[in-house]
C-alpha cells in the first residue's frame, strides 16, 4: 500500500509543487500483451489510438463495455516486443479479465507482469531532473504525462536501490495525502474514486481520451450517438467548500432544494486553504459558480462548482 505521509504532509505536497516528489504507486498492477497481432487486436478494443503508438510512445485510455459504461483505465507503453499496461489494482483484474476473454484467433498472448515491476512517479518543476539518472541507474520504462511528471517502470529487483539512489540525489518521498490533495486540485479523476463501470466515460469527462481518428472500439456506438445525437444527464466537477469540514463520500448534492448529484472524493486544498471536493452534479448546474449545498450528516456545507473541465490523464493509483 501507499504510504499515507513520510511525516510532514504540506513539505510533501510543496516538494511535488515546487522541487521534486517521488511516489511509489504500489497499488498499481502491469499486463504484459505479446504476440503479432497485438497492436491490432488492443486497438479495437479500447479508446486510444494504439496502431499510431511508436516504440517508448505512451497513452492514458480506457476500456469501455458495449453500453459505453468504463470498464477500466490504463496507460500502454509501446516495448519493442510487447504492449505493457498499467493500472491502479482496482481495475487490474478487471481488464485482465475483459480482455483476456477478448482473444479468439489472434496471434496474442496476455500476462500479468506486476510482480516485475515496481512503478514509480515523479512531479514538480525539478522531476525532468530524474530521468537522466534513472537511465543511468537501470534499462528502465520511463514516459512523461507533462512536463512535471514522469512514471518509470522499474524491474522489481532494482526498485529499492533505485529508490535509495533517487532520494540521496534530492528527490522527496510523498505519501498518498499529498497525492490525493494535488490530483483533486489538477481535475485527475481516479478509477474506483471519481468513476467506475456504472459511469459513462463522457459522464466521468473522459471524452479527451478516446481516440476521434481511429474507427471502431467497444462502445464506440454508444459514444458516438451521446456525441452527435445528444447529451449525457450527469457531469463530474469540481466544489470549493465555503467551511474548513471535508464532505464524505457519498455525500448528497442539492441546488434550490432538490438533490442533483453525490460526492465522491474531497481533500483540503493547500492551494485553495479550503477544501476541494469531485461529485456528480446535473448537467445543467455544472457550471463555473453555481452554488449548491453538501448534506453531510446533520450538516449543510456551502459550495461553489469551481470547475467544469475535463479531468486530466492518469492510470489510478
Amino acid at each position: 500500500m501507499l504510504a499515507r505521509d513520510f511525516g510532514d504532509v504540506r513539505a510533501e505536497y510543496a516538494a511535488l509543487r515546487n522541487d521534486a516528489g517521488i511516489f511509489h504507486r504500489a497499488d498499481c498492477g502491469v499486463l504484459r500483451v505479446e504476440g503479432r497481432d497485438r497492436a491490432t487486436w488492443l486497438h479495437k478494443l479500447v479508446t486510444a489510438n494504439i496502431q499510431a503508438m511508436r516504440v517508448n510512445d505512451a497513452v492514458y485510455g480506457l476500456l469501455l463495455n458495449a453500453k459505453g459504461h468504463i470498464v477500466a483505465d490504463f496507460t500502454a507503453r509501446v516495448q519493442s516486443d510487447s504492449i505493457l499496461l498499467f493500472t491502479g489494482k482496482r481495475a487490474h483484474q478487471t481488464l485482465f479479465a475483459n480482455l483476456r476473454r477478448a482473444i479468439f484467433r489472434e496471434k496474442v498472448s496476455l500476462t500479468d507482469a506486476s510482480e516485475s515491476f515496481t512503478i514509480f512517479s515523479f512531479q514538480g518543476p525539478r522531476a525532468h531532473e530524474f530521468q537522466s539518472l534513472i537511465s543511468n541507474l537501470q534499462s528502465l520504462a520511463t514516459h512523461a504525462r507533462q512536463a512535471t511528471t514522469f512514471d518509470c517502470l522499474i524491474p522489481t529487483e532494482h526498485a529499492r536501490a533505485t529508490w535509495d539512489a533517487l532520494i540521496a540525489q534530492g528527490a522527496r518521498p510523498v505519501g498518498f495525502d499529498a497525492i490525493n490533495s494535488a490530483r483533486v486540485e489538477d481535475a485527475i479523476a481516479w478509477f474506483g474514486d471519481d468513476f467506475d463501470a456504472t459511469m459513462l466515460a463522457p459522464e466521468a469527462r473522459l471524452d479527451p481520451f478516446i481516440a476521434e481518428d481511429k474507427g471502431c472500439y467497444t462502445g464506440q456506438e454508444v459514444i458516438a450517438r451521446i456525441k452527435n445525437r445528444g447529451h449525457v444527464n450527469r457531469v463530474l466537477v469540481q466544489l470549493q467548500l465555503a467551511t474548513d469540514q471535508l464532505p464524505n463520500r457519498g455525500d448528497k448534492i442539492f441546488a434550490d432544494e432538490k438533490e442533483i448529484g453525490w460526492i465522491t472524493s474531497a481533500v483540503w486544498s493547500f492551494a485553495r486553504n479550503a477544501p476541494l471536493a469531485f461529485g456528480y452534479t446535473r448537467r445543467e448546474i455544472a457550471t463555473d459558480g453555481a452554488r449548491v449545498q453538501i448534506v453531510s450528516g446533520a450538516d449543510g456545507l456551502p459550495a461553489i462548482i469551481v470547475a467544469g473541465e475535463p479531468p486530466a490523464a492518469t492510470a489510478s493509483v
